[in-house]
């Protein structure tokens, strides 16, 4: 079940990044970055009022660490967009891609998870196969110079995001599956509502309603993916999940060949091949 939800997570993080890029055509990428956190943080406070959740439970040592996680949040979004303006997106998917490599880390020395033999081989594989599947071989050999920035960027974001999904995955042992993502979102909405004020990026020139509509979207998704993400963990180790959840950069691959009639290189369809072949070898293991 936990590599079901882990699937699930991958599903819904690939859909958000494939609307995010196409609304972020029309708005522009940050804009549509806090648009669907702005979007995401009302429907979970909804949520909160429906299912009668409360923060009263919530310590001052937590919250400190929440504040932590919604600033890793933030980093995460904004190093990621602006390593995809300036390093090759061949190069930088792959990079981040590997993010979920950090969250089973976390697993591993803080949350101190152990893995058996099987489930270390079918892990390495699933990653590796998430690169190949998410990388372009032929434009990397193409370019002569890399933009250094770009990649550094790119590495940040592998760290900040993947302790960020440790993170909220962490706390749900404690205060269930929504409080954590509520309180990681709502102040990483925060300190990109800080960022937009001083860039003077809050104002949004396009209102049309497709693009509301898609920005409302990429908030459903991208938080059901966290959410499919610690039911997840309730049923399978978070190293598990994570892995289960690596291959969400298969997802716009597919999209792209469905809806937008692309073509993947052999190298990427070899990806996807070790993709399925290593959650066959986690669900025989785990």
């Amino acid at each position: 079940m936990g590599i079901v939800l882990g699937l699930t997570a991958a599903l819904s993080w690939g859909l958000a990044d494939y609307f995010a890029a196409m609304a972020s055509r029309r708005a522009g990428s940050f804009r549509v970055v806090l648009g669907f956190h702005v979007v995401a943080v009302a429907l979970l406070a909804l949520l909160l009022v429906l299912t009668g959740e409360t923060l009263s439970d919530l310590s001052r040592g937590d919250l400190a660490w929440f504040v932590f996680l919604g600033g890793l949040g933030a980093l995460s979004y904004l190093c990621f967009y602006r390593a995809l303006a300036i390093g090759p997106i061949s190069i930088v998917s792959p990079i981040v891609s590997a993010y979920a490599a950090v969250t089973v880390v976390c697993a591993v020395v803080i949350g101190g998870e152990r893995l058996g033999a099987g489930e270390a081989l079918a892990i390495v594989v699933v990653f590796f196969g998430a690169l190949l599947a998410s990388s372009d071989l032929a434009q990397f050999k193409a370019r002569e110079r890399i933009a250094l920035l770009g990649i550094l960027l790119a590495l940040v974001t592998v760290v900040a995001i993947g302790a960020f999904v440790y993170g909220i995955a962490y706390f749900s042992s404690t205060y269930g599956w929504l409080v954590p993502i509520f309180l990681a979102r709502g102040f990483s909405t925060v300190f990109l509502l800080a960022v937009s004020l001083r860039g003077g990026e809050w104002r949004f020139p396009d209102r049309s309603p497709r693009l509301l509509a898609a920005i409302s979207l990429i908030a459903v998704v991208d938080t059901l993916g966290y959410v499919a993400f610690n039911f997840g963990v309730r049923h399978a180790d978070t190293s598990v999940v994570a892995t289960a959840a690596a291959p969400y950069s298969v997802v716009p691959i597919a999209f792209g060949v469905v809806l937008l009639h692309e073509r993947p290189r052999w190298v990427q369809w070899a990806g996807i091949a070790f993709v399925i072949g290593g959650l066959i070898l986690l669900g025989l293991f785990a």
